[in-house]
């Protein structure tokens, strides 16, 4: 498929996508994780200070990416614990989506490496909104990437660091980029402590999930076990291990999202972390949504549009969450959740919000689509054939009123996030 603009198909996967769109649609993944971030990280900043906004940052990094960083290695079959094996990870890391932040690497030996960013849209992004202000990059740049950086390389080798060579706060910003790291295996040094929630996260059904065996035939890479491959790009894969690798990258954000709700709610409480992630999800699902439709060129307000939409949310990580929709007519769909890990894990982030039984479930991608849908729960869904733990009716009314957005929205779509293109990963490698 070179896209969805046809006819809405229960049975969807995305593994029917194009090679090329699929591999579009992984890196669409990889950037719901900056966009998680935008939609919660002013939040905790208004409401709580900087300070809490920084460590709620740090927390959910160092609480994730040594999680997700051995999954990725796992399913990717990446040995070793030298500095190539760190840079093959680095490449598969949500936190550097392809496009969105452009890696270029050099490998000197097998303890010795560098890495540099010749654009940042994370840092182009809190510089512009706070007019360059240096603390401000500093706070991105070292108080959340000193930590951060240090735990995603240790999950591979306990004495691997990273070390800026230079980095903001720019007056104006280095021709060759905004930050060089150093990235090199050491010798007796001091480990730092992991993060308080890591250990609660490790524990989640998420964090030991399994996906199911693909298919290891036919062209392309089926793991990245060869050599590093600086130019490494999606679609390098076979087209079932892409797939693959895209519920991973959902399942990844899943575990972003569930140690960073972690944190707020042992520093603010349960009840805040809930309103928050209310909050976050009407703020972000206009901009992702406006995002998946560019990609699979789905249009307008109906009930097809809706439901195709929801099958392609990266916030819905599958096979971890099992869900089914029906089409009953254009104003009308069901919505369903089946056995599956998710209803078995501890409830966190928007895949917690779901599930919970007074949300408002997925109203926020529904009515990022059409503002005048309503969910409402069901207690029985025949469509599902007996599958359904959890059902909802989805139903359009022109007579209501349109739903409520958030204010936050400005802020995560920016001037970059709406029309940034992640729909080819081209490389300009200078060094």
């Amino acid at each position: 498929m070179k896209d969805y603009s046809g006819a809405f198909d229960p049975d969807f996967r995305i593994d029917q996508l194009d090679h090329g769109v699929l591999a579009w649609y992984g890196r669409e993944v990889m950037l719901a994780n900056h966009i998680h971030d935008r939609a919660i990280m002013p939040q905790l900043a208004l409401n709580y200070g900087m300070a809490a906004q920084t460590r709620a940052a740090c927390d959910e990094w160092m609480g994730s990416s040594p999680i997700y960083n051995r999954r990725n290695r796992e399913l990717q079959n990446i040995g070793g614990d030298n500095v190539e094996t760190i840079f093959k990870a680095f490449q598969l890391d949500i936190g550097a989506p392809h496009t969105f932040l452009q890696f270029h690497w050099h490998l000197e030996s097998e303890t010795e490496g560098q890495f540099w960013l010749t654009h940042c849209g994370a840092y182009n992004h809190v510089r512009r909104i706070t007019n360059a202000d240096p603390k401000s990059e500093t706070q991105i740049c070292h108080h959340m990437e000193d930590p951060t950086f240090d735990a995603t390389v240790m999950a591979i080798n306990p004495l691997a660091r990273c070390r800026a060579i230079f980095r903001p706060p720019h007056a104006d910003i280095p021709s060759a980029g905004p930050c060089r790291w150093r990235v090199f295996i050491g010798d007796s040094m001091v480990l730092n402590e992991p993060a308080t929630v890591l250990a609660e996260v490790s524990e989640s059904l998420a964090a030991n999930f399994r996906f199911a065996d693909v298919s290891t035939k036919g062209e392309g890479l089926v793991d990245y076990s060869g050599a590093f491959d600086r130019e490494f790009r999606l679609e390098d894969f076979k087209h079932e291990i892409l797939a693959r690798q895209c519920r991973e990258f959902a399942l990844d954000v899943h575990l972003l999202q569930r140690a960073c709700y972690t944190s707020i709610a042992r520093d603010h409480g349960e009840d805040a972390a809930w309103t928050m992630a209310e909050e976050q999800w009407r703020a972000m699902a206009p901009v992702y949504t406006h995002r998946l439709r560019k990609l699979a060129n789905i249009e307008g307000e109906d009930m097809s549009a809706i439901l195709k939409l929801l099958q392609l949310d990266p916030f819905l990580p599958a096979e971890y969450l099992v869900s089914g929709s029906a089409l009953m007519n254009e104003k009308h769909g069901r919505f369903w959740v089946e056995e599956c890990s998710a209803l078995h894990d501890k409830p966190a982030g928007l895949v917690g919000l779901l599930l919970r039984e007074d949300s408002a479930a997925i109203s926020a991608p529904v009515n990022a689509v059409n503002p005048k849908a309503r969910v409402v729960p069901l207690a029985e869904c025949p469509e599902a054939k007996g599958r359904a733990i959890k059902a909802w009716d989805i139903l359009i009314d022109d007579d209501n009123e349109p739903a409520p957005g958030s204010d936050y929205t400005p802020l995560v779509a920016g001037e970059d996030m709406w029309d940034h293109d992640a729909s080819e990963h081209r490389y300009f490698y200078n060094n």
